[in-house]
């Protein structure tokens, strides 16, 4: 009985330690298992922040971080037309607590992050009082700006509110037009501008007018009427915010173009003329012939700014005279061979205004200069001592004081005669023959 007793004491004994032992070490075992199953798996992101191996406490100060340190570092750029406004992460609302608990294991996660559309309208508001979204529009718009939050991606980040606008963005109002008038052309002259017209500007493009000419199949065209429409469509853009990457003038200024606005163009000495839309929106231009006038207009969606061209700084130079001696002609007589022209040189200066007529800057576009054409008179040749002095004479009455004279005898030698120094072509040695 005794002995029963102490059997039944030691398997009281041995389950009591058994029930406690599995109890307690199974508790910490399963309590291993569990946190074991709470770490984020391999490859595991969230807005970009590698979470692998860290549990969801660990992860949460970790993605919080990282959205301190996005909104510090990132803007956003508005461009509407050709305004570009700076936005910063203000109306951004970022929950690190639900973009932990929402994160799906082994991939790449997002943050959860809303947007103030308020602060966001306002922000529209800046690019001009006349733009309004609709819903749909602000949606994109909303979506766009989700897509660079949710990913933290640092940087600076330019959305286009033109882009989002509903249609296709090709307007067809006139932004410019210029009429020339073209006596001295080819009858061909309507195949050629009816061949070209219309010139397609896509949105954020150059336009090689000689590659234009190419792609057209117009090649027979001569230079001087390719620098005639060349110069037109010039004429035509600069009061925008295209840009100009190559063009080139004469040595003279043509009679069909007003002084600034010239465009040599030739194909056999690789002079182009070349311009880029920096928009986002595609121009086009329209050409029109209806002899002798010759009219270009540009078209697309509106511009934002207001754009005035003016001269600057512009200045003559007159020419030297030249004097020739012929044995044909008496002592004391002279003729005028070529009546010389003055040198001009101008700046052209492109002003830009602000919806409200405010000025807003302004930028040199070119600086043309043509030089001076020589006057060339003939006289007499020099005779006796009496006709050597009616020459002289004669000289001195016709030289203009201010310009620099050359006499050039009947042998083809010259000798020349200052009588001010002229300020482009400098201090010229006399020489006497």
């Amino acid at each position: 009985m005794k002995q029963q007793g102490i059997k039944l004491f030691i398997v009281l004994l041995i389950s009591t330690l058994f029930i406690y032992s599995f109890s307690h070490f199974g508790a910490m075992a399963y309590s291993a298992m569990s946190k074991e199953g709470d770490l984020f798996l391999e490859g595991t992101t969230i807005g970009g922040v590698n979470v692998a191996g860290k549990s969801k406490a660990e992860s949460q100060p970790l993605v919080a971080e990282r959205v301190q340190q996005w909104q510090a570092d990132t803007v956003f750029e508005l461009q509407y037309k050709e305004k570009t406004i700076t936005v910063n992460t203000e109306f951004l609302s970022f929950n690190v607590v639900e973009s932990v608990e929402a994160a799906q294991n082994g991939q790449a996660n997002g943050t959860a992050v809303s947007i103030e559309t308020k602060g966001l309208k306002g922000a529209i508001s800046q690019l001009s009082p006349d733009l309004i979204l609709e819903e749909a529009e602000l949606n994109m718009l909303h979506q766009e700006v989700l897509n660079y939050s949710r990913n933290l991606t640092v940087g600076s980040h330019r959305i286009s509110v033109e882009k989002l606008l509903g249609g296709d963005n090709k307007g067809d109002d006139v932004i410019n037009e210029t009429t020339l008038q073209l006596d001295d052309v080819s009858v061909a002259m309507m195949d050629w501008v009816e061949g070209l017209s219309p010139i397609a500007i896509p949105a954020n493009s150059q336009v090689s007018f000689l590659k234009t000419i190419e792609d057209e199949k117009l090649t027979s065209m001569p230079s001087g009427t390719m620098s005639m429409i060349a110069a037109g469509i010039y004429q035509t853009i600069l009061p925008t915010n295209f840009d100009i990457i190559e063009r080139h003038i004469g040595q003279a200024l043509p009679d069909y173009i007003p002084l600034g606005f010239e465009a040599k163009v030739n194909a056999d000495h690789n002079l182009d003329f070349v311009f880029a839309n920096p928009n986002e929106s595609d121009f086009y231009l329209e050409l029109s012939w209806v002899h002798p006038i010759l009219t270009i207009q540009l078209k697309g969606s509106s511009l934002l700014y207001t754009y005035e061209i003016e001269e600057s700084g512009k200045q003559s130079f007159k020419p030297k005279t030249v004097i020739q001696y012929s044995p044909q002609l008496l002592p004391g007589q002279k003729t005028v061979k070529e009546q010389g022209k003055k040198g001009t040189m101008v700046k052209m200066v492109r002003k830009v205004y602000g919806e409200n007529g405010e000025f807003l800057s302004e930028e040199t576009i070119s600086e043309d200069y043509y030089p001076p054409v020589e006057r060339i008179e003939v006289h007499g040749l020099k005779g006796s001592e009496s006709g050597d002095g009616a020459g002289a004479k004669s000289e001195e009455e016709t030289a203009d004081p201010e310009t620099e004279t050359t006499e050039t005898e009947a042998d083809g030698s010259s000798a020349s005669r200052e009588a001010e120094v002229d300020e482009i072509w400098g201090k010229v040695n006399e020489t006497e023959k």
